[in-house]
């Protein structure tokens, strides 16, 4: 096995572990996809709910207790994005550099796929820039008041 998968494999079971049922989807992608030469993982982790409010929280437990193992251990560089169900159902435009070369790792009830296909639906993909289209513009004065 490469050394890039054993990383990988470590990876997934520390998410299992440390987010138990609350874990929805695993999703690598990126580079390291094409080249397991190329010395970071790119990874997405989708959580059913929050277990902290603060995403900062949330964050600095992710890096503490899965990113730092598997950068010591394997020498890796793990660049993720971590999103509850709730953040994972905006679009986000990372979706576009996952959407071109991903490798589903763990997707309970399909969740990710389902995701994925819904972005990438035409009549949905307007919904979305129809709402992107309506947040309002407000000209600010040279003083930086409205």
């Amino acid at each position: 096995m490469r050394r890039i998968d054993e990383a990988k494999k470590e990876l997934l079971r520390r998410l299992k572990d440390f987010y138990g049922d609350n874990l929805v989807s695993v999703v690598f992608y990126g580079r390291h996809l094409k080249d397991p030469e190329f010395p970071e993982i790119d990874v997405m982790v989708i959580i059913e709910h929050a277990y902290d409010p603060v995403k900062m929280n949330r964050v600095a437990d992710f890096v503490e207790n899965i990113r730092d193992p598997i950068e010591e251990k394997y020498g890796y560089h793990v660049s993720f994005e971590l999103y509850t169900r709730e953040e994972a159902e905006n679009f986000h435009s990372g979706y576009l550099d996952v959407v071109v070369n991903y490798e589903v790792a763990y997707d309970r009830e399909d969740y990710f796929q389902n995701l994925i296909s819904d972005m990438l639906n035409p009549k949905k993909a307007m919904d979305y820039v129809k709402y992107i289209s309506t947040i309002e513009y407000i000209q600010l004065d040279e003083e930086g008041k409205e």
